[in-house]
């Protein structure tokens, strides 16, 4: 009999952490699942954890390939699945023990595609349950208004607005409908794949089903890919952008989304310019301080911040906006600099 749910876990030098998120799957209180553990070429002793966990439980499938990327284990794990649900789990991250057979069970209940639960964040010295507001069963225009918009951006950058993180680690999808639309995540994307996946997953479903647990939990430490630098952030980010906005006109909804789109190229402004002035930023100044500036000097960005109300944005957000605006690049080095000491400081991801 095949599985009720598939676990794909993509795996590259998760040693710490390894442990404490495959004994959260092998545990879970519903028995009829498959973890597909896929080793995209650890140099770690992460392969020596999965075949320690793979001879102890038969239902464990153990995939050991060469690196090729994040997005291409998830397609490997996918490809190998029988369940009727599949499910992701990054291995530095766990899961309550419940987690898949409360969401199964709600899914089933309500006949949809995918099931969506809440995450918890966990920090150095914080817990910390991230809520989404819908609850029960989304479907028709609401997918599109409450759930894919939101989790492109928020709908402004007013104080109290929030989003949904775009993870495929807190959806439980069917199977069938992933076969049934050919979505797969992207191996010529670095960053956003998991987004790409959630809005394509989104879009072309009928129903989403809300499971208000929060059972997954995100672990934020220093080698997270939320804190690490990234070495041409902007340039792959935009390379993602451009993949979200061809999927968009694809699905004709890129005039409907447009000002979720707009903030998010802002985001993705944001994110890039502290990463600039991250501590492990190898460049010059001089070179830190010109990559700034081609930033502010993008012609999409000026545009979109050109038609922005700034009076209408949360007093933080308008100082970066500002500056942005002016190019003032020295101010906003400094700006992030102190920025990011704060935050490194205070132990925040």
């Amino acid at each position: 009999m095949d599985p009720l749910v598939s676990i794909v876990v993509p795996i590259y030098n998760a040693g710490p952490y390894l442990e404490r998120c495959i004994e959260s799957l092998v545990n879970q209180t519903i028995s009829n699942i498959e973890i597909i553990l896929v080793n995209d070429g650890s140099t770690d002793d992460s392969l020596s954890v999965c075949e320690a966990f793979a001879k102890r439980d038969g239902r464990i499938i153990l995939i050991d390939k060469k690196n090729n990327g994040v997005s291409e284990a998830r397609n490997d794990g996918l490809r190998a699945a029988k369940g009727f649900y599949v499910g992701f789990v990054d291995p530095d991250d766990w899961v309550d023990l419940d987690m898949y057979e409360s969401m199964a069970a709600a899914a089933t209940n309500a006949d949809a595609e995918i099931c969506l639960c809440n995450y918890v964040k966990e920090n150095k010295d914080s817990t910390v349950p991230v809520l989404v507001k819908q609850s029960g069963v989304i479907e028709g225009d609401r997918i599109l208004t409450e759930i894919a918009a939101n989790v492109i951006a928020k709908p402004s950058f007013r104080s109290g607005e929030t989003d949904i993180m775009g993870s495929v680690c807190r959806l439980l999808i069917r199977r069938d409908f992933l076969e049934k639309e050919n979505i797969w995540f992207d191996k010529d994307v670095a960053f956003m794949e998991d987004l790409l996946v959630c809005i394509e997953s989104f879009l072309k479903c009928g129903r989403i089903v809300i499971d208000e647990g929060a059972y997954y939990h995100y672990l934020v430490h220093d080698s997270s890919a939320v804190n690490a630098f990234k070495a041409n952030f902007y340039e792959k980010q935009n390379k993602a952008f451009d993949k979200l906005q061809a999927l968009l006109v694809r699905e004709k909804q890129a005039e409907a989304l447009r000002s979720r789109m707009a903030n998010r190229y802002i985001i993705i402004a944001l994110l890039s310019l502290a990463n600039e002035v991250h501590k492990d930023n190898p460049q010059t100044l001089g070179q830190k301080l010109a990559n700034i500036d081609r930033i502010c000097r993008d012609e999409r960005l000026a545009g979109i911040l050109e038609k922005m109300d700034l009076n209408d944005v949360e007093p933080r957000k308008k100082v970066e906006l500002q500056m942005m605006k002016r190019k003032a690049n020295v101010r906003l080095y400094l700006y992030y600099k102190t920025f990011n000491k704060i935050k490194s400081m205070l132990g925040k991801g």
